[in-house]
């Protein structure tokens, strides 16, 4: 897997160390403007271009012309990649139609984290933010129909399948280390065998834990349902998501976390 990755370790350190300027109050000013050009009129996908240059203009209307994504090529390797995938999913379908190159906006963010210049935990805090994006949304759709919400909803609290969508976008960008993406078969015979985890199954393994007294308990109190900010961290700290190597790093609190 390391040697099949698309960005290592030390290109994701250099790419962070190129941006410093790439700052928390410049990614809050972008994600302002994203709810703006897109969240407000129910737009959940886009083409990385249209991504890329709403993110290039607030950059520049921020610090002026020369204010950019360093060592950009590094992020579209990986966007790059995620576009091959989704078209070769596309050519081996049923009845397939040719589609756009339209990419969920969960995973441009996810991507364009790979260049935010923070602390661990304020880069779990703006992932988590931009799962609720989707909340917001459907909190949008739902007032202007006229449509009550469910008091069940809680719009503060990400979805079991926001979490897993965002942790499969974590693996597509190299962003989780790769010993922990390994899921065992249902092959035992002659000998155990491995295959690479789905994000989904990766989540699940979080939160319910696997392997019985060998193996790893779950972070989670509860198993299936919304996710906390709270739970979000704990889950990409776990030894089955490790994101950022961050299951490496010896903590005396839930929540505290390295910087980098």
């Amino acid at each position: 897997m390391e040697n099949a990755a698309l960005l290592d370790p030390l290109e994701i350190e250099d790419l962070r160390c190129a941006n410093s300027d790439f700052t928390m109050e410049v990614w809050n000013t972008v994600m302002e403007e994203i709810k703006n050009e897109f969240v407000a009129r129910g737009i959940s996908s886009m083409t990385y271009p249209q991504f890329l240059s709403l993110v290039m203009r607030v950059m520049k209307d921020v610090k002026g012309e020369g204010f950019t994504v360093q060592m950009g090529h590094l992020m579209d390797r990986v966007v790059i990649a995620e576009l091959e995938r989704r078209r070769e999913g596309n050519d081996n379908a049923a009845g397939h139609q040719e589609g756009s190159d339209d990419l969920p906006l969960s995973f441009l963010l996810a991507s364009l984290s790979l260049a935010l210049n923070s602390s661990v935990a304020d880069r779990i805090r703006v992932l988590y933010d931009s799962m609720l994006i989707g909340n917001e949304m459907n909190s949008s759709s739902s007032s202007s129909e006229g449509q009550e919400e469910s008091t069940n909803t809680n719009n503060n609290d990400a979805s079991k399948e926001q979490v897993e969508e965002m942790i499969q976008n974590l693996q597509s960008t190299c962003q989780l280390v790769p010993d922990a993406q390994i899921v065992e078969t249902n092959s035992k015979v002659p000998y155990q065998t491995f295959r690479v985890g789905t994000g989904s199954e990766l989540a699940q393994r979080a939160r319910e834990g696997y392997g019985g007294k060998k193996g790893s308990q779950g972070v989670t109190r509860d198993g299936d349902g919304p996710v906390t900010l709270e739970d979000f961290h704990a889950i990409l700290k776990s030894r089955t998501v490790c994101a950022w190597g961050e299951c490496y790093i010896k903590k005396s609190s839930r929540t505290s976390t390295s910087d980098r």
